[in-house]
């Protein structure tokens, strides 16, 4: 999740690119553009991030992130996991059906 708040505070695509576990591709650059417009920038800092794990196994979860940001206010999201290769990655891309080259969708 560290890595996550560090991208996003970074306005950093390639960083985030690295934490969905995406390709560095058009669409993925694209996808990861739109969020730190949205998200980015905003110096956040890690107050909570607890993993809730999904009925199907021990291989997806959500962690329910709060943060504040550089004013104090705190900023809750809610964000979908994936544990691959030994590592947990954040769920941010809707992958193309042609260029799935991980189950993270």
């Amino acid at each position: 999740m560290q890595n996550y708040v560090q991208a996003l505070n970074d306005r950093d695509t390639k960083a985030l690119l690295a934490v969905g576990a995406a390709p560095d591709k058009p669409w993925s650059r694209r996808q990861a553009n739109k969020i730190i417009e949205s998200r980015g920038g905003k110096g956040l800092t890690i107050t909570k991030a607890p993993i809730e794990y999904e009925q199907m196994g021990d291989y997806m979860g959500k962690a329910a992130l709060t943060t504040s940001d550089e004013g104090g206010k705190t900023v809750r999201e809610t964000v979908d996991l994936i544990h691959e290769d030994g590592h947990w990655h954040v769920v941010l891309f809707e992958w193309p059906q042609s260029d799935k080259t991980t189950s993270a969708t």
